[in-house]
């Protein structure tokens, strides 16, 4: 009878230990993972019954749909030592990706509640003690809210006035550029700012 050399045995042994390995690496993460999920089903989960989320969402379409909405917006600038500056806004801040039809070629797209297309960013908006006439959101850089606070009033700049010198000039700008004369309108915005400025 020939006999199986050596060397093949070893190799032959050290492959079924490696087989052997490998399958009960395997069977370690799926019973892990069946653990997991086993785990996951058995436990008890409160489950809501007071429908925030839905009071906060119609809401806040109710403060987005008044045209007549002043929100008291802050931007908080990012470079230190620039001070806050606060906006009153008519009705509503609109973001900059919405639009009235859907992206070209995306028929899978749907308009929001207020029939429009696009995202309005990953803000979060809440109520205060005041109910949905005490309205709050945050987004990056930006609070607003329909209730001016004292923390807004005096520790931000408040910037509502308008410059009747500037508003003049805007005007007289807007009308030579409609005329094709850029170099008059740039004429104009210049005199007026040297003019605020303390200049001639």
């Amino acid at each position: 009878m020939k006999k199986t050399p050596k060397y093949r045995l070893i190799a032959g042994s050290l492959l079924l230990a490696l087989a052997i390995l490998l399958s009960a690496c395997g069977t370690s993460q799926s019973k892990a993972l069946q653990t997991a999920k086993d785990n996951a089903a058995d436990r008890d989960y409160y489950i809501p019954h007071n429908d925030v989320e839905a009071r906060n969402y119609n809401w806040r379409l109710e403060v987005a749909d008044d045209p007549n909405t002043i929100l008291w917006c802050t931007y908080f600038p990012p470079t230190a030592g620039l001070k806050p500056i606060t906006v009153p806004i008519m009705g509503k801040l609109t973001s900059g990706s919405k639009r009235p039809f859907p992206e070209f070629g995306q028929s899978y797209e749907n308009p929001d509640a207020q029939s429009m297309y696009g995202s309005s960013g990953d803000y979060r908006y809440g109520f205060g003690p005041g109910g949905k006439n005490e309205y709050y959101d945050f987004y990056q850089n930006t609070m607003c809210t329909t209730v001016p606070l004292v923390y807004q009033a005096q520790l931000t700049v408040i910037v509502s006035a308008k410059d009747p010198t500037l508003m003049a000039a805007s005007e007289q700008a807007k009308q030579l550029l409609a005329q094709g004369d850029s170099i008059g309108a740039q004429a104009v915005l210049d005199q007026a700012i040297r003019q605020i400025q303390g200049g001639q």
